[in-house]
């Protein structure tokens, strides 16, 4: 298979796994951004994949890679908020 191919699927599963956390430890208003910003980073890499698919450009495609280190930046951050989140649930209750 292609290398985009695995990539994209695996940025799919931890970004789909990351959003599915962070929404059941965190609450209210936390949950509506966190929730928004990790279906903003889906919708965008979609979006991305599907433009070079049509596209198929020759050259070397410096947004898609962009796409993707943002993509892993934002995971990483829901990351750390959900990190953050679980241990101030544990420290409350």
């Amino acid at each position: 298979m292609d290398k985009i191919v695995w990539l994209s699927a695996l940025t799919y599963f931890l970004l789909i796994a990351l959003l599915i956390f962070s929404y059941y430890i965190s609450k209210g208003l936390s949950r509506m951004i966190v929730s928004f910003i990790g279906i903003a980073a889906l919708v965008l890499l979609t979006w991305t994949l599907i433009d070079n698919k049509i596209m198929d450009y020759q050259d070397a495609n410096i947004g898609l890679g962009l796409v993707f280190f943002l993509v892993w930046i934002i995971a990483i951050f829901m990351f750390l908020f959900a990190l953050i989140m679980l241990f101030r649930s544990k420290r409350q209750g």
